[in-house]
């Protein structure tokens, strides 16, 4: 009788199973370059809602608050990816680095390879946070991070050793990658395309959120009525639900012209089909700008965080990068005009660096591989 070896087990810890589409989709590029690069190896995933990853991706999935249950899988692996997304930061919360970087020292002390994938590190703010973060990070066997600006701050922290500046996992994904159908009956129902699955116009896709005083729910709503008049179908949609319904509840009631909405809780599948479908993008959220530069769409960005000016710079397009503090709707609507009538060399140029971006992944992806053997 023929014996089939299991193949490794590889625990991946992030900010999964909260209905994020940026780190569902995450997940989703991870897990799709490991089953490419290693078919064999058993993918566990610490999550805040086992039943429903376990069931949308296809791997076992355990609760990530239950620290018995974590020890036991970190136990069993051989590599436990701690990535992506901005996880070792403490702007959000103060605790949050420190259960991120708990997984991994808890992993690094039972002997196991450790690998940062992707992250977006910082800010830290917290002297403990930064200390704690200084000592456990160095236990890492790779370290692979998103931005320039992650890799300063953990030498400025002291970790020496060598540092992958990489970019997002999920520009291992590509349009190729994505199953339109996924989000096509919705499209229909909302008449965006037609019964041959065709646009009736095109298509602007919008994922915007709350933010301190929410000074820019005006203007939003103005250069969406400008879009609408000049002939744009404009969807706007929650990216993490149903937070990002606060936002899309009172753009859709400034303004004046037809806006689509989907008021539902979307997976990182249909996220990035919506992103596939789309014309162009304009967002606030860091993984909408994400999923755009994948499926290779032009796109404007409103930031409000120093990651996405990060991710803007290293896509070569900080020229499209908006400050929340003084955006207006005016210049916007200049740029996004600009945008539909650049040069081909600047489209050449945006693709290129996809290209390029999209080999740092996957070169990320095989370090990961290789820390199996």
């Amino acid at each position: 009788m023929a014996f089939r070896r299991k193949g490794p087990k590889i625990v991946v810890s992030g900010y999964y199973g909260f209905d994020n589409c940026g780190d569902e989709a995450l997940l989703l590029a991870i897990i799709h370059c490991l089953r490419k690069l290693r078919p064999d190896a058993r993918i566990v995933v610490l999550s805040g809602n086992p039943a429903k990853t376990a069931a949308v991706y296809g791997v076992r999935a355990v609760d990530r608050w239950k620290p018995l249950s974590v020890a036991m899988e970190l136990l069993t692996c051989r590599l436990l990816i701690s990535g992506g997304g901005s996880l070792i930061q403490d702007v959000t919360s103060a605790r949050s680095p420190k259960y991120y970087l708990a997984v991994i020292l808890s992993a690094a002390l039972m002997g196991k390879k450790v690998m940062l994938y992707g992250q977006g590190v910082g800010p830290l703010a917290d002297p403990g946070n930064r200390k704690w973060a200084a000592r456990i990070l160095k236990r890492c066997h790779e370290i692979a991070v998103r931005d320039a600006r992650s890799a300063e701050l953990l030498k400025e922290l002291g970790v020496e050793r060598d540092i992958q500046v990489a970019c997002d996992p999920v520009m291992a994904l590509s349009y190729e990658d994505v199953n339109r159908e996924e989000i096509r009956k919705e499209l229909q129902e909302m008449n965006i395309l037609d019964d041959s699955g065709r646009k009736r116009k095109p298509l602007l896709l919008v994922a915007m959120r709350s933010w301190k005083d929410n000074r820019h729910m005006a203007p939003v709503a103005e250069l969406l009525d400008a879009q609408a008049r000049m002939g744009w179908d404009v969807l706007l949609v929650p990216a993490f639900f149903p937070a990002d319904m606060e936002a899309v509840n009172e753009i859709g009631n400034r303004m004046t012209e037809r806006l689509y909405c989907l008021g539902q809780c979307l997976s990182a599948g249909q996220f990035l089909a919506l992103t596939a479908y789309a014309d162009r993008v304009f967002s606030m959220r860091l993984h909408g700008l994400i999923s755009a530069m994948a499926m290779g769409a032009p796109m404007l960005g409103l930031s409000y965080d120093p990651k996405v000016d990060a991710f803007m710079e290293q896509a070569g397009l900080e020229r499209y990068c908006l400050s929340y503090e003084d955006f207006d709707w005016e210049t916007a609507v200049y740029l996004m005009e600009e945008m539909e009538a650049s040069p081909l060399e600047s489209r050449q140029e945006q693709e290129r660096r996809r290209l390029e971006m999209q080999g740092q992944a996957w070169d990320m992806a095989e370090r990961a591989v290789g820390l199996l053997s």
